[in-house]
């Protein structure tokens, strides 16, 4: 079995075990208006070495994984755009 590394998009790392930051249970992230604006959580497990390869290029770009991550996406994703209303879609 492959061993995998359990990462947040905050930079947290957890043994692949299926917890939020270590916490045994997920527990309310307080008043929606409390929240940041345009950030989200997102968890990712990834075999251990992809991990170490995102780990060693944030280190080396001193940038956290988070960040290297994001900016991994902004530049090799292509953008697709949802309509909510297909009908009204011309």
């Amino acid at each position: 079995m492959d061993e995998h590394a359990t990462v947040s998009v905050d930079g947290h790392t957890g043994n692949g075990t299926n917890t939020a930051k270590g916490k045994s249970s997920r527990k309310g992230r307080g008043k929606p208006s409390d929240r940041p604006i345009g950030k989200r959580s997102l968890n990712l497990s990834l075999p251990m070495e992809d991990y170490e390869r995102l780990a060693v290029h944030a280190l080396r770009m001193d940038t956290t994984i988070s960040e290297l991550v994001c900016k991994l996406a902004r530049e090799h994703l292509r953008e697709f755009h949802i309509t909510r209303n297909a009908s009204k879609a011309d």
